[in-house]
C-alpha cells in the first residue's frame, strides 16, 4: 500500500486552501492561490510510504524458538531503518508493520491463505518466506496477485524458474550449490556408502535429486534411503536409524529441515552411533542452542552455509544487529547468517524502488517485480544479483562448517568453517586439520 503524508507545513497551507474555498470571495486572488497550490507541489512532492509483508519463522510448528527466522526479522528491520535514514527513497519511507508481519512456523499449512491476506491489504512487495516448501505456496500466491515475494532462505530448486514463478526472486543461490557439496565433502575423504534421509516437501525432494545426481557422478552407493513428511514422529526415525547401525553403514546424509535433523541427531545420541569411525553430512545448521541430546548426537558433523566475507557492509550490520539485541554475537551462528541474509534481501527492494523512481516510473508492484530482477549491489553477505533468467543469486560464496559440540565452559554449540568453495570453479577447499568428528577425534574415518 502506497500512502502519502504531508510535512505539517503543508497541511497547514492544505488548510490554507480549504478556508479560501470556503470563502470564494478570496478566491478572485486568484495569484495566492496559483502560489499556494505551487508551494504544496512543488519539486519536493509527496511522501509517500511503502508498505511491506513479511512472512518470517520466530517460531517452529512445535512451539519451539527459531533463533535463526528472529534475527532474520531483526535483519529486515535495520535494513528499513537503515533505508528510510540514508536518504535514498528522498522524503519517501519503506514501512513493515506488527499487522502485516506473520509467524507462518516454517510450515506449508495455511501458507498460501496467510500470504493472500497480507497482499489484499495493498502490500507492495512480500518479504521473508524463507522455508522452501512454504515458499513454493506462497510464490503461487504472489504470481495471482502480481505481488513480488523476495526470500532470504528459500533455496528449493524448483523455484529457479522464472518462468513457472514469475513473481519471486531470492537472495541464495538454490539447493544444488548447497547440497552438492555435502557430497563433495564426503567423496573429500573416500566415502563410497551412505544411508540417505530427506524430507518429502517440496525443498526435501529437490535436495533427494540433487543427492542423487551427485552421488552417481561421484559413485557413492546409497544403501539405505527413507524419505518422510515433516515433522515424522521422533520414534519412526528412530527406527529407520536403528537399521541404519545393523547394517553397519557408516556414513549418514540428511536433507530436512532444522526440526527433523534435530531429531535425527537425537536418535544418532540414543543410539549409541557418535562414535569413531562414523561421518554425518547435513543440510541444516542446527541452532546454537539446541537440547544437549541433539548437541550431543550431532558432534563431528558438516554442513554448508553462505561465506561472508570481511567487508564494511558486514560491519554495519553486524554493529546496528548487537546493538539491537543488546548483547554480542556469534558470526559463525546459522541465526546470524540468516539475519544478514534477511537484511540483503531488503536492501534490494530499497534500491529497486530507488531505481523505479530513478526511471521516472510509478512505483507499483508490477514495476517493482522488473526492478527486482536487476538488483545489483554490494551487501552484508557480498555481491548481490541474480542469475539472468531464473530466480537465484549468481556466485554466493559457500563455506562448510563442522559442528565441534559445546563451546568450552558454554551451552552454545560451536561451528567452525573447515572448508570452502571457490564461487567461480566450485572447487572446494578443506582444512582437514580443523574438523573434529564424531566420537570427539581428529583423525577421518578408514574407508
Amino acid at each position: 500500500m502506497l500512502l502519502v503524508l504531508f510535512p505539517r507545513w503543508k497541511q497547514a497551507i492544505l488548510f490554507g486552501l480549504h478556508c479560501l474555498h470556503r470563502r470564494s470571495r478570496f478566491l478572485r486572488n486568484y495569484t495566492l492561490l496559483m502560489l499556494l497550490l505551487t508551494a504544496v507541489f512543488s519539486s519536493s512532492g509527496f511522501a509517500a510510504v511503502y508498505d511491506l509483508g513479511g512472512m518470517y519463522t520466530y517460531h517452529y510448528h512445535d512451539g519451539r524458538y527459531a533463533d535463526w527466522g528472529d534475527f532474520a526479522r531483526h535483519g529486515a528491520r535495520i535494513a528499513i531503518q537503515e533505508i528510510n535514514e540514508s536518504g535514498i527513497l528522498g522524503e519517501d519511507r519503506l514501512r513493515m508493520t506488527d499487522e502485516n508481519t506473520i509467524d507462518y512456523h516454517c510450515w506449508p499449512e495455511n501458507a498460501a491463505l496467510m500470504a493472500e491476506t497480507l497482499m489484499k491489504k495493498g502490500i507492495l512487495v512480500l518479504t521473508g518466506a524463507d522455508c522452501s516448501g512454504p515458499a513454493v505456496e506462497i510464490a503461487k500466491v504472489g504470481a495471482k496477485y502480481e505481488i513480488p515475494v523476495i526470500s532470504n532462505g528459500a533455496n528449493a530448486s524448483m523455484l529457479s524458474s522464472a518462468e513457472a514463478f514469475p513473481y519471486f526472486v531470492r537472495v541464495v543461490t538454490p539447493s544444488e550449490q548447497y547440497e552438492g557439496y555435502l557430497m563433495d565433502m564426503a567423496a573429500h575423504f573416500g566415502v563410497k556408502e551412505i544411508a540417505f534421509f530427506h524430507t518429502t516437501d517440496a525443498w526435501g525432494l529437490g535436495a533427494r535429486n540433487v543427492i542423487h545426481k551427485n552421488a552417481k557422478e561421484r559413485d557413492v552407493n546409497i544403501a539405505q534411503e527413507y524419505g518422510y513428511p515433516r515433522d515424522t514422529a521422533y520414534k519412526e526415525i528412530k527406527t529407520y536409524m536403528e537399521k541404519v547401525k545393523q547394517a553397519g553403514i557408516k556414513h549418514i546424509v540428511n536433507t530436512s529441515p532444522t526440526p527433523d535433523t534435530v531429531t535425527m541427531f537425537r536418535a544418532l545420541h540414543e543410539l549409541g552411533m557418535n562414535v569413531p569411525g562414523y561421518s554425518f553430512y547435513a543440510a541444516e545448521m542446527i541452532s546454537a542452542d539446541e537440547a544437549p541430546e541433539a548437541v550431543l548426537g550431532s558432534l563431528g558433523y558438516f554442513a554448508p552455509m553462505a561465506r561472508l566475507v570481511p567487508s564494511p557492509k558486514l560491519s554495519q550490520f553486524t554493529n546496528a544487529l548487537e546493538k539491537r539485541l543488546g548483547k554480542p554475537v556469534d558470526p559463525s551462528s546459522k541465526a546470524f547468517f540468516y539475519g544478514a541474509l534477511s537484511y540483503d534481501h531488503i536492501l534490494a527492494v530499497g534500491y529497486a524502488i530507488r531505481d523505479v523512481k530513478d526511471a521516472g516510473e510509478n512505483v507499483t508492484s508490477r514495476n517493482m517485480m522488473k526492478y527486482l530482477r536487476k538488483m545489483d549491489f554490494d551487501g552484508a553477505t557480498g555481491h548481490v544479483s541474480l542469475v539472468p533468467g531464473t530466480n537465484d543469486r549468481a556466485e554466493m560464496p559457500v563455506q562448510i562448517f563442522n559442528s565441534h559440540g559445546y563451546k568450552t565452559d558454554s551451552k552454545i554449540v560451536e561451528f567452525v568453517s573447515v572448508g570452502s568453495v571457490d564461487p567461480v570453479t566450485g572447487q572446494l577447499t578443506v582444512d582437514e586439520a580443523a574438523i573434529v568428528w564424531p566420537g570427539n577425534v581428529t583423525t577421518a574415518p578408514k574407508q
